[in-house]
């Protein structure tokens, strides 16, 4: 209970209900003003600027947000001018849509943004299709107003940024934060002798593409956003310094990693695992609380319980007898990962009330990822070896077949809704447009028997208004955050909206849930038989990127052991390499998943690999974690040649050479804080070189099937 309480508090005070609010009083602004004096043919085209400029609308720095929302309103602009003067002929209009489909959509090779400005002007060009023949001064008119609208939107937005720089980093650290909770907890679930473990570990992996999205899209917020780095002593340095902690904290969950099979077998009778589980689960909970604090701008109440709950397990397992030393080390080592852990969190609550931290230097310009905007992009993705454009191409035949489909049916007046799907569902891997057809199928589905039942037994026109209201407001909440929730409010919205502009509603859902199923069935074919590339054959880039990977972060701790400390900006871009390229690959084996049986290589062993690949950074960020914690040893000689044959069995992975792979001979002498006080630390190496062996067989084995 106090979960749900918890997550729809959070929900009111998230950044999608704020987004959701603006752009709902945005577009119906206009048109309620102009019709209060009038004048309600003006308000409806404003409104439909609005309604189409927003999707370019995503969180960023603000510059990059100006320059996307001028660049889409000029890109309305031409579309409604193009779409209104030269769909006087069907052949005309057939070109104009697979030209420009192509075009716009290969925006996607300059990144979200520029992408969703190319689905703007889409949108814009399909909905000007269906006005009636107009004469230039008439279009020029509509299309003069539609830019309108995008620009009225557009200063709305911006000015609300302005007024509060900060707010919107503050709800994605909150996010981001609670996020990180999420997988916390998930990690709680490994002690529990009644979780299934691969089921446990594909949550993990899962939430780790969503950890992943939330740190990339925190970033590019803070450490592009001048104002905020320029903020030498205030809200945007809090802010920066909140987010560098929050993935150190991250590293530490990742880090605690440990056989499960083997401490559910040693320790599985005794009730410990319980009691371990429980302690994590509320470490997530302090987290998940400080995340919804820093969301909602409010005060965090510290739980004052946690470190004396993990001091008392401290206590009660040194009561204990154990059948040998080793399992008595593990439980020291789990307990000391919940205090580290636990110092973090605690640290992570005090950033708004210890100054000293502040006085910490951030080295935030390696870490920032910079779009080419060149034409030379452009050119250089028209090959058949470009995703990009094979892409582009697909949705353009698509989106042709779709018109020739709608002009054969001539079925209602609506038949730009074939247009809109194929847009908007189509992705360039199978998988996603696969999910994306079931979404809008089932949400229309659902949508439309909740329209027809407001509308049926309730005909008041200002109580529908109201619905209106609270459906908008749905709609653009859950735009960028769930599809299938969007997709159930915006039928019923679309329905409603028909009706109080005088259309009969029975045919309006009659003729959007054909239109919906023509587009999803064009979709589908279209995704599965125009050129595909199936996520198998993508694979084994993401292989050699995380393998990669994972050597440079072995590599930094084979430094920081060697006395040639490689410096923290190099660790820690090695680290974000390793967490970029984890999530990537989990990305795409999941979207494997959900391509046909035929199409997927031994998922089995791909699994296998994506699980192996997780335990090795868990265990090399461990590793890495003691290795900076300040109690520290020499290590030995034998231990760095372990090492270094972990590294030669990654490296045999790659089919590369190891060469380069500097000889524990040539090694300068290791000082006396080389790496931490771990008395295991040969024992690590061992399992990790171990775990490298494994990870050369499954790496086998897929390519064989490959």
């Amino acid at each position: 209970m106090r979960h749900k309480a918890s997550a729809i508090s959070s929900f009111f005070f998230s950044q999608a209900l704020a987004d959701g609010l603006r752009i709902t009083f945005s577009i119906l602004a206009p048109v309620l003003f102009f019709r209060h004096i009038g004048q309600f043919e003006i308000g409806l085209p404003i409104s439909l600027g609005a309604i189409c400029v927003n999707i370019v609308d995503i969180p960023g720095p603000m510059i990059h947000k100006r320059n996307g929302l001028l660049i889409a309103s000029g890109l309305i602009f031409l579309a409604s001018m193009i779409s209104g003067l030269f769909h006087i002929h069907v052949v005309l209009t057939a070109l104009i849509i697979g030209s420009f489909t192509f075009f716009l959509t290969l925006f996607a090779v300059y990144g979200i943004r520029a992408a969703s400005a190319g689905s703007t002007a889409l949108l814009v060009l399909i909905l000007s299709m269906s006005q009636e023949t107009q004469g230039f001064r008439e279009v020029l008119l509509r299309s003069v107003l539609v830019c309108a609208g995008a620009l009225w939107y557009s200063a709305l937005s911006l000015l609300m940024s302005t007024m509060r720089p900060y707010r919107m980093a503050q709800r994605a650290l909150g996010e981001c934060i609670r996020e990180t909770a999420k997988f916390l907890s998930m990690k709680a679930e490994f002690y529990n002798p009644k979780t299934k473990l691969e089921a446990n570990y594909r949550s993990l992996l899962a939430q780790q593409v969503i950890v992943n999205e939330k740190q990339h899209e925190l970033r590019e917020l803070l450490f592009k956003t001048r104002q905020i780095v320029k903020d030498a002593s205030g809200t945007g340095r809090l802010l920066m310094l909140t987010f560098v902690e929050t993935v150190d904290l991250y590293e530490l969950v990742l880090a605690s990693y440990y056989n499960y099979d083997a401490i559910r077998g040693k320790f599985g009778h005794s009730g410990i695992l319980k009691k371990i589980s429980r302690m994590i689960r509320s470490m997530a909970a302090e987290l998940n609380s400080i995340g919804f604090s820093i969301q909602s701008n409010i005060a965090h109440k510290k739980n004052e319980r946690l470190a004396a709950q993990i001091a008392e397990f401290r206590a009660f397992t040194a009561q204990l007898q154990f059948e040998s030393a080793e399992d008595r080390l593990l439980l020291q080592r789990i307990t000391d990962n919940m205090e580290t852990i636990h110092r973090a969190i605690r640290e992570l609550s005090n950033y708004f009330s210890t100054e000293e931290k502040q006085e910490r230097d951030i080295e935030h310009r390696p870490f920032v990822s910079h779009q080419d905007f060149s034409p030379q992009l452009l050119i250089d993705n028209l090959t058949f070896k470009s995703s990009a454009f094979r892409h582009s191409l697909r949705v353009s035949i698509a989106c042709l077949g779709g018109f020739i489909v709608a002009q054969l049916l001539d079925y209602g007046d609506h038949s730009y809704w074939i247009l809109i799907t194929l847009v908007f569902i189509m992705k360039p891997a199978f998988g996603l447009t696969k999910q994306r057809n079931i979404e809008r199928l089932a949400g229309t589905a659902a949508g439309g028997l909740i329209g027809i039942a407001i509308l049926y037994f309730i005909p008041d026109p200002q109580v529908d208004f109201i619905f209106l209201l609270v459906l908008m407001i749905g709609t653009y909440t859950f735009m960028r955050i769930n599809y299938i929730t969007m997709v159930i409010f915006t039928t019923p919205y679309v329905l409603i909206m028909f009706k109080l502009l005088g259309s009969g509603y029975i045919s309006v859902i009659e003729e959007r849930i054909v239109d919906t199923g023509i587009g999803c069935a064009i979709a589908l074919l279209a995704g599965y038989l125009l050129f595909p590339k199936w996520e198998a054959e993508e694979l084994e880039d993401h292989i050699r990127h995380v393998l990669n990977a994972n050597l440079n972060y072995l590599d930094n701790f084979r430094l920081m052991i060697s006395g040639n400390y490689p410096g923290r900006v190099n660790y820690k871009l090695a680290r974000k390499e390793v967490f970029v390229s984890s999530a990537n690959l989990s990305a795409a084996f999941q979207r494997m998943l959900s391509e046909p049986q035929k199409k997927q290589r031994n998922s089995d062993k791909v699994y296998e690999f994506v699980v192996l690949n997780h335990i090795l950074s868990s265990n090399i960020a461990g590793l890495s974690a003691d290795s900076l914690s300040g109690n520290s040893r020499a290590c030995s000689m034998e231990e760095l040649r372990i090492l270094e044959q972990i590294q030669q069995e990654l490296m045999e992975c790659l089919d590369e050479k190891t060469g380069h792979i500097q000889s524990t001979k040539d090694l300068q002498a290791v000082n006396a804080t080389a790496c931490a006080d771990n008395p295991g630390l040969k024992e690590q190496l061992e399992f990790i070189l171990h775990l490298s062996n494994d990870i050369y067989k499954a790496r086998r084995q897929i390519r064989a099937v490959g």
